[in-house]
């Protein structure tokens, strides 16, 4: 994974400009939590940079936020702003936590994950999830599975991976999909009727139900 060799501070430096003017009433993972009265009491964001979203789910809600970042310099930036977050610097495939969540957020972060670490980062998440929790999935959504050269890094043969990846969570019978909202890539916080395949963008809210998704063959007529 890029991120885990610099690709991760040299992302944030690109983008903390962008961070320091985040808007929270033009998020789409945080519409969601409002939508749906979620009030998460413990909250884990995978790919959080320096908290920025955490930080509002913690003012509005009071929840216990955690932050799992690979980027030191983001990780450095956010304990200096956001005192009340825990960092933890870690991917997705690996997270040294034990504690449960009734909320996970991935926004922008399964199209960076290199195949091989793919369904561990999945099962790391699950993990840590709570049977009736929710999850948050904001990442690209083309019509089939796609493969982008990485632009930052034409010369090393690194790619970006554009999927449903809420797909992969429904496709286990433990996940139940609770809303879709559509956006376009270039501007994540506008809803769309519809957009190119290549910029499509959606955002997921999925509930864990380990029992909730499976009919009892006694009552199968």
């Amino acid at each position: 994974m890029v991120f885990a060799t610099g690709e991760g501070d040299k992302w944030f430096g690109r983008n903390r400009a962008k961070l320091d003017s985040f808007d929270p009433a033009s998020d789409l993972p945080l519409k969601l939590v409002e939508l749906f009265s979620l009030r998460p009491r413990a909250t884990m964001e995978v790919g959080a940079a320096n908290g920025f979203r955490l930080w509002a789910i913690h003012e509005r809600y009071g929840s216990r936020v955690v932050a799992v970042e690979r980027s030191e310099s983001a990780i450095a930036d956010g304990r200096s702003r956001f005192p009340k977050i825990q960092f933890v610097n870690a991917l997705a495939n690996a997270i040294p936590l034990s504690v449960s969540f009734d909320l996970v957020i991935l926004n922008a972060v399964f199209h960076w994950i290199g195949r091989a670490n793919l369904l561990r980062s999945i099962a790391e998440i699950d993990r840590l999830l709570i049977d009736g929790g929710f999850l948050i999935i904001g990442d690209f959504a083309p019509s089939r599975a796609t493969r982008v050269p990485y632009h930052h890094r034409l010369q090393q043969d690194v790619y970006t991976y554009k999927q449903n990846y809420a797909d992969l969570f429904l496709a286990s019978a433990l996940y139940q999909s609770v809303a879709f909202l559509l956006s376009d890539h270039a501007n994540k916080g506008a809803l769309v009727a519809d957009t190119s395949d290549h910029d499509r963008w959606g955002v997921w809210l999925l509930r864990k139900t380990l029992e909730g998704n499976y009919v009892d063959a006694r009552h199968v007529p």
